[in-house]
């Protein structure tokens, strides 16, 4: 039987740094940060790819026919076209891991494997969550900012949100599968609004479903993971640095890929206005996600070192595919302040 390696010294949990988990004067309960809603997955559309090899996935794409006059007497007109393809490679592993020393495991109070598995798995749908947010930059670098609807200031509005099915309408977008995807922030904005919170104007339940509400028929949905656009506001993790925000320059999650356009054309993503909120309107087309690997758990137990190493990996990616299928939405929340 082999031995795995160590973790490097310093990096488990140990009596010491883990101390809260083991009962003296603290109470046996549990503390854990609230989750947050992880609302994107239906926001977007899944690659099918189980079971299959490679990590290329193209998607061509089907030109239209015009319809022709057809004389007596005279052929038909056929048509031919050079159609081009959407592509995406599929290369971001990710990984969680940690080590739990025997010591800790005997005195805590916890199962602390399951613990912290959970919030390994919890730390990966994140991951995916950010990735799909850092998109927003591409589609604010498409056709000259067309996908974009500014209020630099106010709050989110009734109006914001018409401009912005307006310009879907135009481009020939489903309304049935949008959705309004909007911070905390956007959300008590809405609040505000008649539009949103009476029955006179709503369709759905409004603030009594699941969702946070519907405007305008479409499903709202608030996350957290959404805030303002900021150089400081994201975190890898308990007590690391502040880092810029998914889609802002020099954030670790900014688009890795610039998606093929049916014309040819590739777009360049740019990145978003920090100090803004900028919420989506999406259609599920407008981005694709591919999991080439389901987030899967490994353990094993090392005798010399006498500890519990744990890794979480997943191996997925995700691209713009329809950008007319999402309009950016920038607010001024501060304004209500």
């Amino acid at each position: 039987m082999g031995y795995s390696s160590p973790a490097p010294l310093g990096t488990q949990f140990t009596s010491n740094t883990s101390s809260v988990f083991i009962p003296e004067i603290w109470m046996k309960d549990l503390i854990r940060h609230r989750d947050i809603s992880l609302v994107l997955k239906d926001a977007v559309s899944p690659v099918n790819f189980s079971g299959g090899k490679g990590d290329t996935i193209y998607i061509p794409y089907v030109s239209n026919l015009g319809v022709n006059n057809k004389a007596q007497g005279a052929p038909v007109t056929y048509q031919a076209f050079t159609d081009n393809r959407w592509t995406m490679t599929v290369n971001r592993y990710k990984e969680v891991s940690f080590a739990i020393d025997k010591f800790l495991e005997v005195f805590a109070d916890r199962d602390l494997r399951a613990i912290y598995t959970e919030r390994a798995g919890y730390a990966l749908a994140r991951d995916i969550e950010f990735a799909i947010l850092a998109e927003r930059a591409t589609i604010n670098g498409y056709n000259s900012g067309s996908q974009v609807v500014s209020n630099s200031s106010s709050g989110l509005t009734y109006a914001d949100i018409l401009a912005a099915m307006e310009i879907m309408d135009k481009d020939n977008v489903p309304r049935e599968g949008r959705r309004l995807i909007i911070d905390p922030s956007q959300h008590y904005s809405l609040l505000a609004q008649d539009e949103f919170i009476s029955a006179d104007y709503n369709t759905g339940n409004a603030v009594s479903t699941g969702e946070v509400g519907r405007i305008c028929g479409v499903p709202v949905k608030m996350t957290t993971s959404l805030s303002i656009n900021s150089t400081t506001g994201y975190s890898n993790g308990e007590g690391a640095a502040g880092q810029p925000t998914p889609g802002m320059s020099n954030s670790p999650y900014f688009p890795t890929q610039s998606p093929v356009l049916r014309s040819g054309a590739s777009v360049t993503a740019s990145a978003l206005t920090a100090n803004y909120h900028t919420a989506m309107l999406v259609h599920p087309d407008w981005c694709k996600l591919a999991m080439k690997k389901m987030p899967s758990v490994d353990a094993d137990w090392s005798v010399d070192y006498q500890e519990w190493h744990v890794v979480q990996t997943q191996i997925y990616d995700v691209e713009v595919y329809r950008p007319e299928a999402c309009v950016l939405i920038n607010t001024d929340e501060d304004a209500l302040v």
